[in-house]
Formats: C-alpha cells, sequence, structure tokens
C-alpha cells in the first residue's frame, strides 16, 4: 500500500486526487464513526515521554490539562511545543471536528519555530455532557466558559494551564518558565468556532485578563449549525476591536464547500468585523489545507484531495507573520494587501483577499 507520505507529495496533482478518492472509497464509512466517535478518549491515560527536535531547538512534551465539564475534572491530552530562547507569547491552537492535536502537529511546531509557545489539546467532537468541541448532542456553552476559566488564570502557576507547562517543561528537560502573559487563540475549522466562542466568554467573565489576548488566528472556521455562538461571538468580539479594547482577527479560508459549510463561519466574520483588512482565502485551498504534511488518511478522505504544499507553505508564512504582529504590536507590510509577497499571491491567482462588510 503506497504510504500516506508519498500520497501528500502527489500535491493536488489529478493522480494525488485519484488516490485519494480510492481511499475515500474504502475509507468513507470509517470516517463517519470517527466523527460520531470522542477522539480524546482513544488518547493515553498516562503521559507520554517527551520528545524533542533539536534542528529547531522546538522541544515537545505531552501532558495533560484538566479542566472543569459537566461538575468533574476532564483530563484533556495536551502537547507542547516549546521554543529555544524567550518566548513572545502563547498560542492555544484547536483542533477540527472528529481531528486530534497530531493533526495540527506541523502547524504548532511552525509557530514554536518563531517562538511561541504552543499548547494544542485533543477535545472531543461529541458530547452528551457538552464536553466537546461543538454543539451537537447538548450545548458546549458551559464548557466553554470553564476553558475561558483556565486561560483567564494562565498565568498563575497553580492553575491548570501553569501546572500542565510546568510538567511539560520537566519532561523537555526545560528550566521552569512562567506563562507568557500575553496570548493568541488559533483554531481549525470547528476548532476555530470553539476558540472563538471561548474568547468571548474570556471577555464577559475574566473583562480583566482579556486584555491579555491580543488575536485570533483561525483557519477555515466552521460555524455550527446549531445556535448562534459563532455569530454572537464574532460579533461581540469585532465591536471590542472597533472600541480598541477587543483582539485583532485574521483568517486563512478555503472556497465555500461542504466541509466548511458553504464558508458562512467567514461570511459572519467578513460582515461583522470593523478591521480594514481579515484575512485571504486561498484560491486552490481545501479545508485541511493547515494540517498539510499532519493530515491523515481521514483527512484526505473527506475532500478526495491532498493539501497542495504550495498552499501550506503560503498558509504557513502569513499565519506567522501575523501572529508575529499581533504580538510584537508591529506591521511586516509585505504580507499584507500593497506588500511585495501579498501582492504576488494577488497576482498569480493564488489567494484573494476576504471582503469586509461585504458578502464575501
Amino acid at each position: 500500500m503506497m504510504s500516506l507520505a508519498r500520497i501528500l507529495a502527489c500535491g493536488r496533482t489529478r493522480v494525488g486526487r485519484q488516490l485519494a478518492t480510492g481511499f475515500a472509497g474504502a475509507l468513507l464509512f470509517g470516517t463517519s464513526l470517527v466523527g460520531l466517535g470522542a477522539p480524546a478518549s482513544a488518547a493515553p491515560t498516562t503521559v507520554q515521554p517527551a520528545t524533542s527536535r533539536p534542528a529547531d531547538g522546538v522541544s515537545v512534551a505531552r501532558t495533560t490539562l484538566v479542566v472543569q465539564c459537566a461538575g468533574a475534572p476532564l483530563a484533556l491530552p495536551a502537547t507542547w511545543y516549546l521554543p529555544s530562547g524567550t518566548p513572545r507569547g502563547f498560542v492555544w491552537l484547536q483542533h477540527g471536528f472528529a481531528r486530534t492535536a497530531a493533526n495540527l502537529d506541523a502547524q504548532a511546531r511552525s509557530y514554536a519555530e518563531h517562538s511561541l509557545v504552543v499548547m494544542a489539546p485533543t477535545i472531543s467532537s461529541f458530547s452528551a455532557s457538552g464536553c466537546a468541541i461543538a454543539s451537537n448532542i447538548a450545548s458546549n456553552s458551559t464548557f466553554t466558559e470553564e476553558m475561558a476559566s483556565v486561560f483567564a488564570a494562565g498565568t498563575d502557576p497553580t492553575g491548570a494551564l501553569g501546572i500542565s507547562l510546568h510538567r511539560a517543561e520537566a519532561m523537555a528537560h526545560r528550566s521552569e518558565e512562567p506563562m507568557p502573559t500575553t496570548m493568541i487563540f488559533s483554531g481549525h475549522s470547528a476548532g476555530g468556532e470553539f476558540v472563538l466562542t471561548t474568547a468571548d466568554k474570556l471577555r464577559i467573565d475574566h473583562p480583566q485578563q482579556f486584555s491579555r489576548l491580543r488575536g485570533l488566528v483561525l483557519f477555515d472556521p466552521v460555524a455550527s449549525f446549531v445556535g448562534d455562538g459563532f455569530a454572537t461571538a464574532a460579533t461581540d468580539l469585532a465591536n471590542a476591536n472597533g472600541k480598541g479594547g477587543g483582539p485583532t482577527i485574521r483568517v486563512i479560508a478555503s472556497p465555500p464547500s461542504p466541509s466548511n459549510a458553504d464558508g458562512r463561519g467567514v461570511l459572519i466574520l467578513s460582515t461583522s468585523t470593523h478591521q480594514a483588512f481579515l484575512g485571504t482565502r486561498l484560491t486552490t485551498g481545501i479545508h485541511i489545507d493547515v494540517e498539510g504534511e499532519s493530515t491523515d488518511i481521514l483527512g484526505i478522505a473527506s475532500e478526495l484531495a491532498v493539501p497542495d504544499p504550495r498552499n501550506v507553505a503560503v498558509l504557513r508564512t502569513l499565519s506567522n507573520a501575523w501572529a508575529t504582529d499581533i504580538f510584537d504590536g508591529g506591521f511586516q507590510s509585505e504580507y499584507y494587501p500593497g506588500g511585495t509577497y501579498y501582492d504576488a499571491l494577488i497576482s498569480t491567482h493564488r489567494a484573494t483577499t476576504l471582503s469586509v462588510g461585504a458578502a464575501r
């Protein structure tokens, strides 16, 4: 059988699509079962040994993040990416529906290589208690409130986030360092909605700590068909930003498709924002581009395609530049409209700029 790496190497060529289609037929039923399962439950219940990548200076450690949900503690598998040197800030990176933190490994490492401490938890996609990444069987509104409390206490070394970080540092044989003060929430697909709604709960329940949230970087965010949490959060955060007291939001999207609910989440963000610039859409992108080389057979089956390495490279370049600017308060002009790099993407039809205050 051809390896996943070989399939990915095909890019989005005709051969790559044919390979993906062949695998999809065999795995379609399996994909549906993954969607109905609970990815977090399959994660190890014991802490795994830390791993490291000396070449880029990033240490990786797998531990847990203990949060409250449905009146009981819930241990979420959490992977930490610790950069070398002094970090710029902290990034919460959340996977999408029926996915795990492992599917965002390459993106997490890329963030960490730009001096960001990254924590990527694995959260169930379905939960009768609402302890899930999306509202489906039950509302996850209370769960997002609990997650907001975790990040509000993020700089407390005795809080859930601080404990998880220090365990990761010990496993990676790193000296114990305090949690960075400033943070970005970053999420893919349903994870985009989850971090967006958690950010709004942080604004409501912990206004003093909300100022530490400098921005959100969202990858093809998907709005749930249940409830209006996405739209409410998008409007609230946009209004806070318009008044000078809210986080910057940046979005990298793919064309509307069934996988991203016809782009409804991006449309909501585009029409609610007060920013002059929101983000970009990769014209030949697919929903799992952010997963890149960390995707798997189920991801490929869901798209009948593999991420184009050229699109993945653009996504990484822009997301890292934008995250760096959010933390540093800078403006690397080449990565925005009018800049050399960005305008080359537009002129070669690799990307388009997301409209703001308009339909798309």
